[in-house]
């Protein structure tokens, strides 16, 4: 759904994903101040994974956050709880009929003082202990608009902000429109906005999203996005540009069938790969084409296929085409004590450049999205079984087999052989 863009003031909600990074651990609560009015506070103390040097006076001070949550290596086993961080603040919202308005203020405090790299485009990264952020967001219902935005201000730093709408043009089309400004000081440890990066900063774009339903077997969607990046990045010595535009096409035949066509297509600005006095930019073009079909064959029984293609091509180098297919088989039959499911996938990808994601399942609580990258085959199986009533298990197998490769990973992560395999098992009692 291209009009996924709007996000919600969703309130306290507990947290319990397997991410071990983006969650506060304190206290809070909601409090009804008056007729329409909410206030919130907040404050969470917590010990981060983070890599630690020595400034030029012996200090101890951090460079990067670590957010896998591993602990392997001696490096991953040093970072582990190094970084101290407390964060307190309040939300207060008012609400009436359609019209939502709210504003946010909160305080991080942090153990040890955060530097810069020495890279120019690491520049305007934050530095220092603490910093402070302010932001007020809003939304409203008109008719058949949906109105929504927001605004922020870090302190030291800059700011950012993002407005948009969700427009029904008519029962069958929808729309959707979004622009973006953040600037490349601002600085936010908690910012999930809409954005071409992973962060919203140094960035400005439109995004505008099309949904047209015209019957209950056809969904058609299309949207464009522009984007500039104001200062450098990693590997663009330059202010950049791009693009991305994505068509989907859904046919559902009936109820238990489902077909899928997509297309996409991104221009991005990288280095030049040529050896020259100054770097330039090219131009990095990736497109990828999608056809998957779903068969719910029986109340037990889900089958699902996909072939996806992905292309690469920088500047003058020579394009590259990789390919995926796979098939999951899904058992799942009501109120039965074994449930699981299966993927058995080819792919072939000549390098990193046009490697292919996709989506894969996992134990409860978790999910992936595997990279095939290379040449050989990938399989899984998931299994749930209830034990009882309050208590289940799950357990996963997965595996990658490489072709012509006889070592995978490096260093600590280092596997002689072409496979690479997983196991989890997870236990659940509930009470």
């Amino acid at each position: 759904d291209v009009t996924s863009v709007a996000k919600k003031d969703l309130g306290l909600r507990p947290y319990n994903s397997t991410n071990e990074y983006s969650f506060f651990r304190g206290v809070s609560a909601t409090i009804n101040l008056y007729k329409g009015f909410d206030i919130t506070p907040f404050v969470s103390f917590r010990k981060l994974d983070a890599s630690q040097a020595l400034d030029n006076n012996g200090d101890l001070v951090q460079s990067t956050v670590n957010q896998t949550g591993l602990h392997r290596t001696p490096s991953e086993i040093a970072n582990k709880n190094a970084l101290n961080q407390q964060v307190f603040g309040a939300t207060l919202q008012y609400h009436k009929n359609e019209f939502s308005l709210g504003t946010i203020a909160y305080h991080s405090q942090y153990g040890n003082r955060f530097i810069t790299q020495k890279a120019l485009y690491d520049q305007f990264s934050f530095t220092g202990k603490s910093l402070t952020n302010l932001g007020i967001y809003y939304n409203y219902t008109y008719k058949n608009i949906y109105l929504y935005g927001e605004g922020g201000k870090s302190m030291p730093g800059g700011m950012a902000y993002l407005n948009g709408a969700l427009i029904s043009l008519s029962p069958t089309i929808s729309a959707a429109i979004t622009h973006r400004n953040y600037q490349r000081n601002y600085h936010n440890f908690f910012n999930q906005a809409v954005a071409e990066s992973s962060e919203a900063v140094n960035e400005k774009g439109i995004y505008m999203g099309l949904n047209i339903n015209p019957d209950k077997h056809w969904a058609f969607s299309v949207y464009g996005d522009y984007f500039r990046f104001p200062w450098l990045k990693y590997r663009v010595d330059a202010p950049s540009k791009g693009y991305e535009l994505l068509g989907q096409v859904i046919y559902t035949p009936d109820k238990n069938y489902k077909i899928l066509l997509r297309f996409k297509t991104e221009i991005k600005q990288q280095n030049t790969d040529a050896k020259v006095p100054v770097n330039f930019l090219d131009d990095v073009k990736r497109e990828g084409y999608r056809l998957e079909s779903i068969w719910q064959a029986s109340p037990k029984w889900r089958f699902q296929n996909r072939m996806e293609a992905s292309q690469y091509h920088k500047g003058p180098g020579k394009p590259e085409f990789g390919y995926l297919i796979y098939q999951d088989v899904d058992y799942s039959p009501m109120f039965a004590r074994i449930t699981g499911n299966i993927r058995l996938a080819y792919f072939h990808t000549p390098s990193y450049n046009s490697r292919i994601y996709a989506y894969e399942d996992d134990v409860l609580y978790s999910f992936a999205f595997g990279m095939y990258n290379g040449e050989g085959f990938r399989t899984y199986l998931n299994l749930k079984c209830n034990l009882g009533k309050k208590l289940n298990i799950w357990a996963r197998y997965a595996m990658f087999y490489y072709r012509d490769v006889e070592s995978i990973g490096t260093y600590l992560d280092e596997i002689q052989g072409n496979r690479k395999s997983e196991i989890k098992i997870q236990l659940r009692y509930q009470f």
